[in-house]
């Protein structure tokens, strides 16, 4: 899956969704500015995006919204 087409697919999430993978991009961006993430090049981040996309169609990992409202229920985000 390139660039384009995981953007796509992001795109397409619901708004609830597209909020959790800003909201975890954003939680990632802060941890690698303190030095606790590895550094991926562009074509590695879309081959673990479009890996986990892929688990999650075949019903491998919760949905977002599962996790969110997971989430919700345990820290009354």
């Amino acid at each position: 899956m390139g660039t384009a087409e995981l953007t796509a697919k992001i795109e397409s999430l619901s708004e609830e969704d597209y909020n959790m993978v800003i909201m975890l991009v954003n939680r990632l961006s802060e941890k690698s500015e303190m030095g606790g993430l590895q550094k991926l090049s562009e074509d590695e981040l879309v081959a673990q995006l479009s890996e986990s996309i892929r688990k999650s169609d075949m019903g491998a990992t919760k949905s977002a919204r599962e996790v969110s409202r997971s989430m919700r229920d345990k820290y009354a985000v």
